[in-house]
């Protein structure tokens, strides 16, 4: 499947279907790449949905503001939806993997409802850090959204900042994603390692 839409920041393309890690070395390296990816989501009426704590969710807002986003309005309208990770994640401080599968297929299921032929999901997962999940339990979560995503009309972005994540969590991550941005190249992930029975979807670089 070749990379036909623009991420939004630099020369960076994906396909709808893809599940992509993203790897960072700073908050701000975060920030230059995936503000432009919501705001370019934005423009061109796709749903897009942001998932993380608190303070990744102010910068996010701070970001768009200074893009010139009406933020108001696009959370008010649906198009612009902005979720904390203890409601998607946690419930009562435990990560359920099925729950939040399951809330995944709804909130992709819902955009269609309301109109948005697709949607661009990115999740900050530093709340990682301070957690108990073990990196085999995110590990089975990660590969079962590898699994749920091609075919979708949407892309799942999931961050990690690796000064933040700890390091098991970050392999786990470069093991269970068909897709990787290192920095401001896209590219089919070197390391992914597909489930027994599975091949890794073919991609075209760019």
């Amino acid at each position: 499947m070749p990379y036909e839409t623009l991420f939004g920041y630099g020369h960076l393309r994906f396909s709808w279907g893809d599940h992509i890690c993203a790897i960072f070395e700073s908050h701000t390296q975060q920030a230059e790449v995936m503000v432009p990816f919501i705001a370019n989501g934005l423009r061109a009426s796709q749903r897009c949905v942001w998932i993380g704590p608190r303070g990744s969710a102010e910068w996010l807002r701070e970001g768009m503001s200074e893009a010139g986003g009406d933020l108001q309005t696009l959370e008010a309208s649906g198009q612009l939806v902005l979720i904390s990770e203890a409601d998607f994640y946690l419930r009562g401080g435990v990560f359920e993997p099925e729950r939040t599968l399951d809330l995944m297929s709804s909130l992709l299921e819902e955009g269609r409802g309301q109109g948005y032929e697709t949607t661009r999901a990115a999740t900050d997962v530093s709340w990682l850090s301070a957690s108990s999940v073990s990196a085999e339990l995110w590990a089975e979560y990660e590969i079962r959204v590898s699994r749920e995503m091609p075919g979708r009309p949407a892309v799942w972005v999931c961050q990690y900042n690796a000064r933040q994540v700890h390091g098991d969590l970050v392999v786990a991550a470069l093991q269970t994603h068909p897709v990787v941005i290192l920095g401001d190249v896209v590219k089919e992930n070197p390391f992914y390692e597909a489930p027994e029975g599975e091949t890794a979807a073919p991609h075209t670089i760019h």
